[in-house]
């Protein structure tokens, strides 16, 4: 039970850390630097907070709950995120946040039908691999120079 409780905790702090990307084109005209920062930073903080309403899961029966409202949530942010168009200098950086990002929305549906079809065992494969792509994401987060998307919150 306490190994089932700590998979409960470590999901929900990699929920709330990762500020989901989507990748893709968009149409729009390219940002500034600072003007791409703010405007990333600022859907991040957005879903973050929706995420943090959600509150974290303190049981193994409230993370098949907590999943299946973070997942859309994930999902949501991601799509706005995608329609930002970084300026040149940040492209090479932020198509490797969108690829983590895809790839933790991924891992999440997964880890939704773990949850869904009571394999404990995949569920903790699954969260060690949301783990082991968080620091990738926050050192990218870092390099680009955003201050909400892909920060760990206490």
């Amino acid at each position: 039970m306490r190994r089932g409780l700590a998979i409960v905790a470590g999901v929900g702090a990699l929920f709330l850390a990762a500020c989901g990307g989507g990748g893709g084109e968009s149409g729009g005209q390219s940002l500034t630097a600072k003007e791409f920062r703010q405007q990333a930073d600022a859907i991040c903080k957005q879903y973050e907070d929706k995420l943090s309403e959600l509150g974290a899961p303190s049981s193994l029966d409230d993370l098949g709950n907590f999943v299946d409202q973070a997942v859309p949530i994930i999902e949501e942010g991601n799509d706005k995120l995608s329609e930002l168009e970084p300026p040149d200098e940040l492209s090479g950086d932020w198509d490797r946040a969108m690829e983590l990002q895809n790839k933790n929305l991924q891992v999440a549906r997964e880890l939704q039908k773990a949850i869904h079809d009571n394999d404990p065992a995949r569920v903790q494969d699954l969260v060690s691999e949301l783990d082991a792509t968080d620091a990738e994401s926050t050192r990218v987060a870092h390099n680009i120079g955003l201050e909400d998307c892909g920060q760990r919150n206490q």
